[in-house]
């Protein structure tokens, strides 16, 4: 004679999924409750995050580099929106721990470490800018093509496809980088001057 469980467990194994639903069903009857340990984040929201902006706005300095004076830091915390000066100083530290930034010579600035952080935004904006360069390149070099050799709309076609396809890059590289507030933004300007 089959038992119960076993026919179950026979039905359970013959449906699609059904070993995921078996034990999911199986720790419900058992009282188990599953727990989410935490909440899945994407590289847009860590992009986003405030640590990161934080390193950003160092790293786009020129330079890399900002001048150490006094309140610099809570001038900082306050143009990025920070809410407690508590937040602020645990990812100051934590950069600070990492070897992403460092105090050097009165400066705070961005490490080898710290800049390999954006080296794909970086390296995608080059190459948008080349993109787009030898786009309008090719562009005047059709209208300056008077041999014949190639037709002058294939050239031009092509220049205006590389420049589309530039400008999209582009978009799509403003939208991944970090966004400063206004408020960093002119911080960013007049910490610059120095």
């Amino acid at each position: 004679m089959i038992s119960k469980r076993t026919v179950y467990a026979q039905n359970i194994r013959a449906r699609p999924g059904g070993g995921a639903w078996f034990i999911s069903t199986f720790a419900a009857k058992q009282g188990v409750r599953w727990k989410r340990l935490s909440k899945p984040r994407g590289i847009s929201a860590d992009i986003q995050a405030p640590r990161t902006k934080l390193l950003y706005f160092i790293y786009s300095a020129p330079s890399s580099r900002i001048k150490a004076e006094p309140g610099v830091k809570s001038r900082i915390s306050s143009a990025l929106g920070y809410k407690s000066d508590g937040h602020f100083h645990y990812d100051w530290n934590y950069l600070i721990n990492a070897g992403m930034i460092e105090e050097k010579r009165g400066y705070f600035l961005v490490t080898d470490t710290g800049k390999r952080e954006f080296a794909l935004q970086s390296t995608a904006t080059m190459s948008n800018s080349i993109m787009i360069l030898i786009g309008i390149t090719m562009i005047f070099f059709t209208i300056g093509l008077s041999l014949g050799i190639l037709p002058k709309e294939s050239v031009a076609f092509f220049g205006v496809a590389l420049i589309s396809v530039g400008s999209l890059f582009f978009v799509i590289g403003r939208r991944n980088k970090p966004e400063l507030t206004p408020e960093a933004k002119a911080l960013l300007r007049e910490l610059s001057r120095h």
